[in-house]
């Protein structure tokens, strides 16, 4: 008991910080690294005239959030010297599905048993990944 207590505790938090996250530096660009907590993340090009200076992806399990994939991102570019990263593309991918167990029951009744029976559900796990550009302001 002990045991299965621990492995569904590692299984749950391998599951939650199951994230990563890669940068590409295009070849013009050499910037000095910048501070992760300053990088903005957009949703649409902003007003404000940039430079591309590569790109970032991040991906995470299920359970992770999508906060901590952008955060992995803010990293990464922030190692090349991004000031922001605006997000291209949002995604779910398919990971594989989840079943519960079919659950029976059975009482008997004089010289008579009755089962009842309930199927399981089944549903699809999902995982997240962000692909985006990192911008460097002009």
């Amino acid at each position: 008991m002990k045991y299965s207590k621990l492995s569904l505790f590692i299984l749950v938090l391998f599951l939650v910080h199951c994230v990563s996250s890669r940068v590409t530096r295009y070849p013009q660009s050499n910037y000095p690294p910048t501070r992760p907590n300053v990088i903005e993340v957009y949703y649409m090009p902003p007003p404000v005239p940039f430079e591309v200076i590569g790109e970032v992806e991040g991906s995470g399990a299920a359970l992770a959030s999508w906060n901590t994939v952008r955060n992995y991102m803010r990293k990464k570019a922030a190692s090349i010297g991004g000031d922001a990263i605006i997000i291209v593309s949002k995604k779910m991918p398919y990971i594989g599905t989840s079943h519960t167990p079919d659950t029976a029951k059975a009482f008997i009744s004089g010289n008579y048993i009755y089962y009842t029976y309930r199927p399981g559900t089944s549903y699809a796990i999902r995982g997240k990944y962000i692909l985006g550009i990192v911008v460097k302001w002009k």
